[in-house]
């Protein structure tokens, strides 16, 4: 079983941001949550939201609407001697993972009105793990999943749940993703 974080379990936890210093981890931690999920899935060590949030703030990754994913990422993998690669090129996150190299941080766009597109990992900016790939199936982790995120119009049928596992096709995360980085994060 996996170590899995809700940001939303966190709203008493502070995330200030270096604006005017309000913010928790629940209404813009999904960075963090997923660096503690990195870290402790992919390496067997304890560093869990409180810990993830604080560092993004130390680090200078804690920012007005979230986090600077570049660079709480560079951060985070000299903190856990991973060697990390950002590309918007998604063909490149699939192969990483298919090739069982480590596991990826990807920052979903949400909806675009101007398209039609609804969001299915998020209705607006984001940070979800891809923990696993088998051949075009992927696992992510989205710490804003609760029961019922993956029911609404625009998202049904496209992710299978097993506990806190969501299963989607790649194309998926793909369209999600569209001209939005992917974090690569390996062992050195």
């Amino acid at each position: 079983m996996a170590n899995f974080y809700c940001q939303l379990d966190y709203e008493h936890v502070a995330y200030p941001n270096p604006v005017n210093g309000r913010g928790t981890i629940a209404d813009n931690g999904c960075g963090p949550c997923a660096a503690s999920m990195v870290a402790e899935n992919m390496l067997g060590v304890s560093f869990p939201p409180e810990e993830a949030a604080q560092f993004g703030v130390d680090c200078g990754g804690r920012v007005q609407f979230g986090t600077n994913f570049y660079i709480y990422a560079k951060a985070f993998a000299e903190k856990f001697n991973l060697k990390v690669t950002d590309t918007e090129d998604a063909d490149e996150a699939l192969k990483f993972l298919q090739e069982k190299r480590g596991m990826v941080i990807a920052n979903t766009y949400g909806d675009r009105p101007e398209d039609g597109y609804i969001g299915v990992f998020s209705n607006s900016g984001h940070y979800v793990v891809i923990a696993a790939a088998e051949g075009t199936e992927v696992k992510v982790w989205d710490s804003m999943y609760r029961p019922g995120r993956f029911d609404i119009p625009g998202r049904a049928g496209k992710v299978r749940m097993d506990g806190t596992d969501a299963y989607a096709d790649f194309s998926v995360l793909r369209e999600d993703c569209r001209n939005r980085p992917f974090f690569l994060f390996e062992k050195a």
